[in-house]
């Protein structure tokens, strides 16, 4: 049975943190790490590569992005035809107002980083010797997504203060299912990638 070759486990000898961190940068920036970036802008078929993938991506997220701008404008714009829900109360309209401003800024990111792309090779990479550039450099990188999951986040919230502010109780109980069930979905899911 010992003849058998196995997998090695990609959990060895790192902790809890390091693998988060490394499934936030895959999430946020493509990479496991900075240092795979690092490695990956040595070589340039595989930096042209993954520049094509940075590309694709901020595409897909700006159209998202461009999206959401549109649904939240006329949550803003129009006012709303039951009472299931109190859209036009100050705190759902302010956050409907902040997640509308995020999305639109995420759009606004990912145009001005595409633009940037364009212009990036590896030796932009290597040229940053300091840490502090390199970070800004990588957060740069992350603005867009950041920016959509937060307008996302803000969407939640304005929705769940509406909900709760309005005045059907089976509404509220349907909320809080619905939350529940997403919850228990995520911590399945997270259990399942670390």
């Amino acid at each position: 049975m010992s003849d058998v070759p196995t997998a090695p486990d990609p959990r060895n000898g790192l902790s809890v943190m390091q693998r988060l961190r490394q499934r936030i940068f895959l999430i946020l920036l493509g990479t496991p790490s900075l240092e795979s970036l690092r490695q990956i802008s040595e070589d340039k078929a595989a930096w042209y590569e993954l520049k094509n993938r940075f590309s694709d991506r901020i595409i897909n997220i700006n159209i998202v992005a461009a999206l959401w701008v549109s649904a939240l404008a006329s949550f803003l714009t129009t006012p709303p035809p039951t009472n299931f829900a109190k859209w036009n109360h100050e705190f759902p309209y302010f956050l409907i107002g902040a997640a509308y401003g995020t999305a639109a800024a995420a759009v606004v990111s990912g145009l001005c980083l595409l633009m940037f792309l364009n212009g990036v090779g590896p030796e932009s990479i290597k040229q940053q010797k300091s840490t502090f550039k390199f970070t800004v450099l990588t957060m740069l990188l992350m603005t867009p997504v950041t920016l959509l999951f937060l307008a996302f986040q803000l969407s939640c919230l304005a929705w769940i203060a509406a909900v709760l502010l309005g005045d059907k109780a089976w509404m509220k109980v349907a909320m809080c299912a619905g939350f529940a069930v997403a919850s228990v979905i995520l911590i399945v899911i997270s259990a399942a990638v670390f």
